[in-house]
């Protein structure tokens, strides 16, 4: 009789400063979840990919107000992050062709949506069969 996962089910949450040199970390906490979901190199490897891109995405050049909230859960073969940042001012977040290009051939779903005050992203990633 195997027993759960329970690595794999559990959720982290990370807390970093809107600034793009604290990506790294970002995508770092990306790639545990998805060596923990069970993807393989190249999938974790996209996994970091889309994230970076979009937690950039919130942020930008100029970097946020406050912190940057990120959401972490790995499930077996499957990982969700979600993120969010308080933002000043209204309107559409400027992500470029190439950048939406990139999210779309490495993620299995995502949502970028600013709405008051607020930016904030969903991302799925999920193991190949």
């Amino acid at each position: 009789m195997s027993t759960p996962d329970r690595a794999a089910d559990a959720a982290v949450t990370l807390v970093v400063p809107g600034r793009p040199e604290y990506l790294r970390l970002v995508r770092l906490a990306a790639a545990d979840c998805g060596a923990r979901a069970g993807l393989s190199i190249e999938e974790v490897e996209d996994l970091r990919i889309a994230v970076d891109e979009l937690a950039y995405a919130l942020f930008g050049d100029e970097g946020a107000a406050g912190d940057v909230t990120l959401r972490y859960l790995a499930h077996r073969g499957v990982v969700e992050v979600e993120g969010s940042c308080a933002v000043a001012g209204a309107g559409a977040i400027p992500v470029g062709d190439l950048s939406r290009t990139i999210i779309s051939a490495v993620a299995d779903e995502h949502e970028l949506v600013a709405e008051n005050g607020t930016r904030r992203f969903r991302l799925v990633k999920r193991a190949q069969l």
